[in-house]
């Protein structure tokens, strides 16, 4: 049997989990105050702990610091993680099963955070009289990131093995906090993944690529250690945030014991709050990774086959820097990626950067600038997707047309130094400031750097000297509220009839002479997300074809067993602008990215029993898109993406493509023909019928539509609505209501007068 968690409430304790790491350092030995850190044993080790109770090794190691000896001092170890390290049996990549299954004092003698035994430490309801972190060590276990339910679930839902509501987690999970009645996107409780499929599923598609979990998804959750490579390592639980590895993955540590040429180590015995976006790429770095897309890098296609493969590959770009790249064993290599992998200029010929840092970034603010303890520690329950523990949106610092900014989460969480609720200990100085002139700054946690951040109301109200007539026109329209909104059409119409020509000049982008056909008392509110005009660039993965070979063995990562069928995939076609919109989880328009699957099976004779055959989920969706979910790339600019993005212009000069691909009516220019010689339109998200004579039309035949009389949706997501048993718009591709509004308005471009420079060049994460 795997583990399982917490199955009773635990007391709240007060947490300290906000405390800065900056107060004046007091040295060893006096800080740790025992025989550890005897110059013979680890002399020099850094102090762990800052505020709060003052901590002796013994606190979260265990141990006794009265016996002078290695063996008496140390608790027994009979294996260890690294050679370095006591015990009798090195494990340098420990599984599932073997962590579960190691005596709980020896795990936490190796790793007092790792969440099998934190509750011990850093979960201590009571410690040296004082309270550590209870309630959020256990909030922390129920994270997407710690059991990677989401994960498992939308990948059984594009399989056809299970729908959408998680049943399997990395780890066993009972949710010690849910109620008599259970809230909408909560879980209470979840099976520990199995190494074979369950007897439930009877698919032989769906058979053969189960192990694709153990295999491939396994690896990324933090109740194990992150590889022992270049980028990718981390220590597993509350330390693979708050203690800070480096690059290459070796120790920086003063401890004179660690061997500082050994890789999977974390740079020095030191607990911090102010976490660095390099640690937040040890884990997000891999497919569409967002701490680099916020650099300004993206990823090649893979190696592998398609009709359509590397088809986006720019012919000119130019790799990400060589420096970024951490020397190792003879190659340079990050991430698991070799040069040149990454891209950071899309064309080397020109001074334009196609693909541009997000201007957060690129301004010197960090991840946990933005990212909070909601987010990061949970709130008390085990959600079905990581969108449903997001509590930050773009409105909570830049508000929108008619509101100032709260400088609240969704859950009401101020912005602090520290982001503790008020009355919990930590450093709850405010980042925000209003400033005598009606400006606000945010300083950064990291860089204490003091940034302006923008108030889109005061953007949007004629005469204020912060006016701009775009934003009041895209802000408004887009993202206003029912009565902005309608106050907004009722003027254009006005202006209209008092003077036609004046509409294009008071309302940029639209038309002289528009007049809105409908301004209905009951206006409704904008739909749009900030980030779909702002995302400078998309980028999207079409086709990516999963192989699995029997002639080939791997090892489980559950059971450590050695196993018949080696799965590789390959991103076939990774686009940096290809926009596509649909419905998030809020039922807002949103960026989409697509993943269409496809799988061969070779068995032990070299014979493919499945030939690139396309997946089919669990709503019996098959090929064409196959799921397209929402996303959000990080890649925000102060300057949005033109109007004719999206609509069509009054010109007609527009890119035919770029449109029906947004609006999901697909290109036919991204196709994937599987083993029975079927193609499929890897960004199609709909069907549609020009006429409506009742048939699906061919978009590389008809063109774009003014108008369409239906739409089918031909791909799902794995994401689902945060109250699914309410009224209002699933997550999806767009309706056909939506994509008419879409074809109906049609727009004046506002190009920008210059084109953006080159951004920063071989920045690392």
């Amino acid at each position: 049997m795997r583990a399982t968690w917490a199955t009773a409430a635990l007391i709240a304790a007060s947490c300290l989990v906000g405390t800065s790491c900056q107060p004046e350092e007091i040295t060893p030995p006096s800080s740790l105050a025992e025989s550890c850190i005897d110059n013979d044993c680890h002399g020099g080790v850094e102090q762990i702990h800052y505020g709060g109770p003052t901590l002796k090794c013994v606190d979260c190691h265990g141990g006794d610091p009265n016996d002078h000896t290695k063996e008496g001092a140390h608790i027994t170890v009979d294996v260890s993680f690294n050679p370095s390290t006591p015990g009798t049996e090195y494990m340098p990549d420990p599984t599932l099963e073997q962590l579960d299954a190691m005596d709980k004092d020896v795990l936490q003698f190796l790793n007092p955070s790792d969440y099998r035994v934190a509750r011990r430490s850093c979960g201590a309801d009571i410690l040296n009289g004082v309270g550590c972190h209870a309630t959020i060590t256990v909030n922390s276990m129920l994270l997407n990131r710690a059991t990677l339910a989401g994960t498992f679930g939308g990948g059984g839902y594009i399989s056809g093995i299970q729908d959408k509501h998680p049943e399997f987690g990395v780890v066993g999970v009972v949710d010690p906090f849910v109620p008599e009645t259970l809230p909408d996107g909560v879980v209470a409780s979840l099976k520990a993944l199995p190494s074979d499929p369950p007897a439930s599923v009877t698919d032989p598609i769906a058979k053969a690529i189960f192990p694709m979990f153990e295999q491939m998804c396994v690896s990324c959750h933090v109740n194990q250690d992150g590889g022992h490579s270049p980028g990718k390592y981390y220590s597993s639980g509350c330390n693979a945030c708050h203690m800070v590895t480096s690059d290459s993955s070796r120790a920086e540590t003063g401890d004179i014991t660690q061997d500082i040429q050994e890789l999977g180590h974390v740079q020095t015995h030191r607990f911090t709050n102010e976490i660095p976006d390099s640690q937040c790429a040890r884990c997000h770095h891999s497919h569409l990774a967002r701490s680099l897309l916020a650099l300004g890098v993206r990823e090649k296609s893979e190696e592998g086959d398609g009709v359509n493969h590397a088809l986006e590959d720019p012919e000119h770009h130019v790799p990400w820097g060589k420096q970024n790249y951490v020397k190792f064993e003879g190659d340079r290599v990050i991430f698991g990626k070799p040069w040149p992998f990454y891209i950071e200029d899309e064309d080397g010929t020109n001074d334009i950067d196609e693909t541009p840092p997000d201007v957060h970034t690129e301004k010197g603010m960090a991840c946990i600038d933005c990212h909070n303890i909601f987010e990061m520690h949970g709130d008390r329950h085990a959600d079905t997707r990581m969108d449903h523990e997001l509590d930050v949106r773009c409105e909570s610092c830049h508000g929108q047309p008619g509101k100032l900014a709260t400088r609240e989460s969704d859950r009401g969480l101020a912005f602090t130094k520290s982001g503790t609720a008020a009355g919990f200990r930590g450093d709850n100085t405010a980042v925000f400031t209003e400033n005598a002139d009606g400006s606000i700054t945010q300083k950064g946690k990291l860089s204490n750097k003091n940034h302006p951040v923008t108030q889109i109301t005061r953007r949007t109200v004629p005469g204020a000297d912060k006016y701009n007539a775009r934003t009041r026109m895209g802000c408004e329209l887009h993202a206003g509220t029912a009565k902005v909104r309608k106050a907004l059409k009722k003027a254009v119409n006005a202006l209209a009839a008092k003077d036609a020509a004046a509409v294009a000049t008071e309302f940029p982008g639209l038309p002289a002479g528009f007049t809105f056909t409908e301004t209905p008392e009951t206006e409704f509110a904008g739909r749009v997300e900030c980030f779909s005009c702002h995302n400078a660039w998309t980028v999207n993965c079409y086709g990516c074809h999963v192989e699995r070979d029997d002639r080939k063995t791997y090892t489980s990562r559950i059971t450590g067993k050695e196993k018949k069928g080696r799965m590789r995939n390959m991103g076939l076609s990774t686009v940096a602008d290809a926009l596509a919109m649909g419905f998030n989880v809020k039922g807002k328009i949103t960026p989409m990215v697509g993943t269409a699957i496809f799988f061969t099976h070779i068995d032990e004779n070299g014979k493919k029993v499945i030939d690139a055959a396309p997946l089919t989920t669990t709503d019996g969706l098959i090929g064409e898109g196959n799921v397209h979910n929402p996303v959000h790339h990080h890649t925000i600019r102060q300057q949005p993406r033109d109007c004719d993005g999206c609509h069509p212009a009054a010109n007609d000069k527009h890119d035919v493509n770029a449109l029906l691909r947004a609006v999901g009516l697909g290109t036919g220019k991204f196709i994937f023909k599987d083993g029975q010689g079927k193609k499929h339109w890897l960004d199609r998200m709909v069907l549609g019928d020009w006429e409506g004579d009742g048939t699906w039309d061919d978009p590389t035949k008809k063109g774009l539509p003014a108008k369409l009389a239906a739409v089918k949706a031909v791909v799902g997501t794995t994401h689902m609505r945060r109250k699914p048993k309410a009224p209002g718009i699933r997550p999806g591709p767009l309706d056909l209501e939506t994509i008419n509004r879409v074809l109906i308005n049609k727009v004046v471009p506002q190009r920008p007068k210059t084109p953006p420079k080159k951004g920063q060049t071989g920045k690392k994460p």
